[in-house]
């Protein structure tokens, strides 16, 4: 087992394998009580008991807080507090389908497993040591910006002696008020948030990361495929199983695509729909209701928002100007130097290769930068509405 920095540094005399970008996801699935699937011992029943009682429960804790603070709360925190709320709400829903579907995951594994047993020669080695270098950054990038917000978040309002997020904790709030009161809330809600932001993290990184080892062996098998028919050293039958096994290779790809593709679908949808929302209440912070210090903390607040979708999209559309060169790299690859049957097979492997690898969201939308950029556009819409009505006057005038 591999440490961490030597992950994130690529760093390792031994050959790296496509499923180490995956350690520190299932490490961080691990701690947040989704492995193993079934627990053998009482420490591990209590550790998932609890881990999904949180899950399941944070809605509600955050909501009651909000509606039972509505009346005390300024309107800046009052939507500080319901874009948390509002994240809260999807948080179950994303963490119960990658539960459900996470065997599928370990299928994938598999296949990845027998994808990297293709490539030997040092070149390839050093796609996939980088391929797992970036995808460790990006689980660590991801991972890093939700927890600068989390301990950002939550020490502001201590200086101020408020509580962090205006939660609601019955058993603590039952407790008469006080000192130790306060200080028991804000900590256990601190921790609380911090524990969500794990969860978030890792629910978030996870299609980026697995869509990028997809562009990785792509890239690996169109160098592979442009390089059929060059060895003079091949015979015919030599050149028609490398033929046939690029073939097997791109199914596999193709399923594996199709796996992650069933499990991002869903959760992306599931974000996008929040994504849009929260754009539109920090815009109503920043640009109507709040002050500067309010701006500054929707401003950290926006950052993890917007990094909830964009290394996604951003690999998605990078995975579909791979795929692109595909086809090419058949076309332009020694066909002539290789028998008639390497030609109809060529032909078939051609026409196969032109239907892109694209994700969508339950079929509604690509999953691009395109599309995060069209909701971006909507959230400034909605806020434009909002402020045309005359929000801002009407708030200022009380």
């Amino acid at each position: 087992m591999r440490k961490i920095s030597d992950l994130f540094y690529g760093r390792g005399e031994d050959d790296f394998e496509t499923t180490e970008s995956f350690v520190l996801l299932f490490r961080s699935w691990a701690a947040n009580g989704f492995l193993p699937k079934i627990p053998k011992r009482i420490v591990d029943i209590i550790h998932q008991i609890i881990c999904w009682f949180c899950i399941f429960t944070c809605p509600v804790w955050y909501f009651a807080g909000l509606i039972d603070m509505m009346d005390d709360l300024p309107i800046t925190l009052i939507l500080s507090n319901l874009g948390v709320a509002i994240n809260c709400i999807v948080l179950p829903l994303k963490a119960i389908y990658i539960k459900v579907h996470m065997n599928h995951l370990y299928d994938v594994h598999l296949l990845f497993k027998r994808l990297d047993e293709r490539y030997q020669t040092s070149e390839e080695k050093i796609q996939i040591r980088e391929s797992v270098k970036i995808s460790t950054r990006i689980f660590a990038a991801c991972f890093t910006l939700y927890w600068f917000y989390g301990i950002a978040s939550g020490l502001v309002p201590l200086f101020a002696h408020e509580y962090p997020h205006g939660s609601r904790f019955p058993f603590i709030d039952w407790l008469p008020e006080g000192n130790f009161q306060y200080w028991l809330h804000s900590i256990v809600e601190m921790l609380y948030l911090q524990y969500l932001l794990h969860l978030q993290s890792t629910n978030d990184s996870f299609p980026a990361v697995y869509i990028h080892n997809i562009r990785t062996h792509i890239r690996l098998l169109t160098d592979r495929v442009s390089r059929l028919g060059l060895d003079p050293d091949l015979s015919d039958q030599q050149n028609l199983e490398e033929l046939v096994d690029c073939i097997v290779s791109h199914q596999e790809i193709l399923v594996i695509s199709d796996t992650v593709g069933s499990i991002l679908s869903l959760t992306t949808f599931f974000q996008f729909t929040v994504y849009a929302v929260l754009i539109s209440v920090c815009m109503l912070n920043m640009f109507i209701f709040g002050d500067l210090k309010v701006k500054v903390n929707t401003l950290l607040y926006l950052i993890p928002v917007i990094w909830q979708t964009v290394p996604t999209c951003y690999e998605s559309s990078m995975l579909q100007t791979d795929c692109t060169k595909f086809p090419e790299a058949i076309f332009h690859c020694n066909w002539l130097a290789l028998d008639k049957r390497c030609h109809k097979l060529i032909i078939y492997f051609m026409q196969r290769s032109q239907e892109e690898i694209c994700f969508t969201a339950i079929k509604l939308f690509q999953i691009n930068l395109g599309t995060n950029l069209s909701i971006a556009k909507f959230s400034f819409t909605l806020y434009t509405f909002i402020k045309e009505m005359g929000l801002d006057t009407h708030y200022n005038q009380q």
